[in-house]
Order: C-alpha cells, then sequence, then structure tokens
C-alpha cells in the first residue's frame, strides 16, 4: 500500500484523486527546493496525513516517494524476494534474483519529465554531500562560499550584540571548530 494508489477487484492499481495531489505536491516542492524534511514538516503543518493514518510524517518516507517509479505509470518486479517460504521471511533483492522493469504498467501520477528532474536533482544534492557539504534548503549560500585561507566552508552562526540584537553571519567552520579569535570579525560576513 502506498499513497496516490489502490487496487480494483482485479488487483490493477487505481489512482485515489485525493492521495494524488498530495503526490504532485511532494513532487513539485521538492523541486522547488525544500528538502524531504522540510517537506515533511510542510505535510505535517498542514496537517497531511500519512497513508497508514499517521499525523506525523518520516522524512524517509518522502525520499523513498521521489524514488518510486510507480508514480510514472512504471513498476519495478522483484525488488524483495522470499528467502525463506516457511517463515516467509522476505529480503530485499540486491542482485540475487533477476529484477523486471515494466513501462506503462498502470496510470501515472507524475510526468515522467518531473520525475526524472527530480531525480538528477536527488542526484545532485547526494553528490553535495560526497564532497563534504550538505544540501541544505534553508539558506541560499549554504554550502557555497569556502574560506580563501583554508579552504574549508563557510556556515551559518547567530552573533549576539550587547543591545540585545541579533546578527546572522556566516563564518570559516575552521575558524569556528578551532576557536580562533583574533579579531571578532574577522573570517565572518553579514
Amino acid at each position: 500500500k502506498f499513497m496516490g494508489y489502490t487496487k480494483d477487484t482485479n488487483g490493477n492499481l487505481i489512482i485515489v484523486p485525493d492521495e494524488a495531489e498530495i503526490v504532485q505536491k511532494i513532487f513539485d516542492l521538492y523541486l522547488q527546493g525544500l528538502g524531504t524534511y522540510r517537506i515533511a514538516k510542510e505535510l505535517e503543518r498542514q496537517g497531511i496525513r500519512t497513508i497508514t493514518g499517521n499525523v506525523k510524517c518520516n522524512s524517509g518516507t518522502i525520499n523513498k516517494m521521489l524514488k518510486c517509479e510507480k508514480y510514472i505509470g512504471d513498476a519495478m518486479l522483484q525488488k524483495t524476494y522470499t528467502v525463506d517460504f516457511l517463515s516467509k521471511k522476505r529480503v530485499v533483492n540486491d542482485g540475487i534474483v533477476k529484477r523486471y522493469y515494466i513501462k506503462n504498467n498502470h496510470e501515472p501520477i507524475i510526468t515522467r519529465e518531473q520525475y526524472y528532474q527530480v531525480q538528477e536533482e536527488l542526484k545532485r544534492r547526494n553528490n553535495k554531500m560526497r564532497k563534504g557539504t550538505r544540501y541544505s534548503s534553508k539558506y541560499p549560500l549554504s554550502g557555497l562560499i569556502v574560506c580563501g585561507e583554508c579552504g574549508s566552508r563557510y556556515t551559518r552562526s547567530i552573533w549576539y550584540r550587547r543591545t540585545g540584537e541579533q546578527t546572522a553571519v556566516w563564518r570559516c567552520k575552521e575558524r569556528l571548530k578551532s576557536g580562533i579569535e583574533n579579531n571578532a570579525k574577522q573570517g565572518a560576513i553579514s
């Protein structure tokens, strides 16, 4: 059971319109720059329940939905397989059993173009993480500013003034870690 579809009496997937709108919203929000965590929080804020009826949404579930080929009308068979027919224990198929990919198996919720754009964006954000920078949809400069002295990334922090006023600044990660404070403004951009 997954969001957007149900089965008819013959076992064929058919679209559930209310759930399909939520699926489309998730794909749209991701392409607008929101991360899976922020999408989950947005769904919770709007009072949208999960397919199991929970009020709390999980970012891992959003991530799986974004990768699910069923939303473009395709089906990957044998993603899991039964290792013991007596206990009915199933495991993820990582190449032990042959998989089958069926195109246009059922009516899609998401266009192929939008699905492939999301896959590219997933790869781009994942590659950013592999290079040591974390993707953040919260601040537009996250992971983009590099220190001219040590090559470390800048991170956003808050400075508190004596007047009680707060100012957001970007500071070198290494400078923050090592606590070098030769000059209070050195290594910071506001």
